[in-house]
C-alpha cells in the first residue's frame, strides 16, 4: 500500500507515539501498534486501537489527571 500523504512511501508495520491533548489534560501513549510510511513517517492506527486510547483518555481526564504517559499494552483497556 502507498501512503496517502506523500503518495510514494510504502506502508509497513511499526510503532508510533500518540499524544492527546484537551482542556489542560495531556495523554501520551508510546509504542502504539501502527502502519507507518517508510518515506514521510505518517502513521495509521487501527480503529480498535484508537477506540482503546480514546476510552483511556476519557477515564484519565475524568479522574482529574493532568499528564499521563504510558506504554501501549494491547487489550489493556476494557471498553
Amino acid at each position: 500500500m502507498k501512503c496517502v500523504i506523500c503518495k510514494s512511501g510504502e506502508i509497513r508495520s511499526g510503532k508510533t507515539t500518540i499524544t492527546f491533548e484537551r482542556e489542560g489534560f495531556t495523554l501520551v501513549v508510546k509504542e502504539v501498534l501502527a502502519e507507518v510510511c517508510m518515506n514521510c513517517e505518517e502513521d495509521y492506527v487501527d480503529e480498535a486501537i484508537t477506540h482503546e486510547i480514546m476510552v483511556l483518555a476519557e477515564r484519565s481526564a475524568k479522574n482529574g489527571t493532568l499528564i499521563d504517559v504510558r506504554r501501549y499494552v494491547p487489550g489493556s483497556v476494557t471498553c
